[in-house]
């Protein structure tokens, strides 16, 4: 009897004294790709189920043959119109992917609101619920990116993102091909990220894989080149240029108006850049009208 009260007890301090860890939740997963990506097919194959039942199916044979098609106008129409149709859904489509992300990532702010992380291990009851929710909102924001930037019109990502409302993309920012973050990135209008570029507002670092989620700051006019790590907490100055293969370090902060080079980056000077560019002669007024450039950018903030 003394032996089963022991037993009894220790099972109830061992129950008292656990501690919430975050971990991987794969059943919310597997609901999330379910409800975003699977779910936004069922209107648009609907739509397209009823268009073929209607316009296709009844004169099928027509369509079969090139010569019959033009045998009336009902069928040119048809025959035209359906890639515009099948183009139009595809876009429909996408447009519920950016709507059920956008219900999804506001149900997870409910619960635990985006913000902003140093070192957290995911232990304790509160560290544990954001890291599950980041981790959460991960991979919603893993569904939208690869949707749209993988579609034929990737020109919709920072107009996708900043509906969603995870980023602030400036007008006229260029995101080509590369691994930017998903969440925590703020650019001005008019800036460029290039091929293969790493901007990231996340780091997993130390022997618990603690994570940081910094946001990264990119001013206006500001270009990066190809293959250039950004890290978090990053903060990139108006009408800086990197060269390829340069990187930032986790908090730096990087002035503007000015070339930089290297891993961290470092400024160089224009003579240098112009060298290292292999810049004609004749476009080296360009490179040179940094300066001009600062002194009206400054004079026009000036006088706003």
């Amino acid at each position: 009897m003394e032996e089963a009260g022991e037993e009894k007890q220790t099972n109830s301090n061992s129950s008292q004294g656990f501690i919430p860890r975050a971990r991987l939740e794969l059943d919310k997963y597997f609901i999330v790709i379910v409800l975003i990506w699977g779910y936004s097919w069922l209107i648009p194959v609907a739509i397209l189920y009823q268009y073929y039942n209607l316009l296709i199916q009844p004169d099928l044979h027509i369509y079969a043959s090139v010569i019959q098609i033009f045998s009336s106008e009902k069928y040119i129409l048809v025959f035209f119109l359906s890639p515009v149709v099948l183009i139009g859904l595809y876009l429909f489509r996408l447009f519920f992917v950016i709507l059920f992300s956008k219900i999804a990532i506001w149900l997870c702010n409910l619960r635990s609101p985006m913000k902003e992380l140093i070192a957290s291990k995911g232990i304790g009851k509160e560290e544990a619920r954001d890291i599950n929710i980041y981790h959460l909102r991960g991979m919603i924001l893993r569904i939208l990116k690869w949707e749209i930037s993988k579609s034929p019109f990737p020109w919709l990502v920072p107009a996708a993102f900043n509906f969603v409302n995870v980023s602030e993309i400036g007008k006229g920012t260029t995101l080509e091909d590369q691994f930017y973050t998903q969440e925590f990135l703020e650019t001005g209008e008019n800036a460029y990220i290039g091929q293969g570029s790493i901007v990231s507002s996340h780091l997993v670092e130390g022997k618990y894989g603690a994570i940081t989620l910094k946001k990264v700051r990119i001013g206006q006019n500001a270009v990066l080149g190809p293959f250039n790590p950004i890290s978090p907490g990053a903060l990139i100055g108006d009408y800086a240029e990197f060269l390829p293969m340069s990187g930032v370090a986790k908090f730096q902060k990087v002035r503007g108006f000015s070339k930089y080079y290297g891993l961290p980056v470092a400024r160089i000077s224009t003579k240098r850049y112009i060298k290292m560019c292999q810049i004609p002669p004749e476009l080296e007024f360009r490179v040179r009208d940094t300066k001009l450039l600062k002194r009206k950018v400054k004079k026009k903030k000036t006088e706003e």
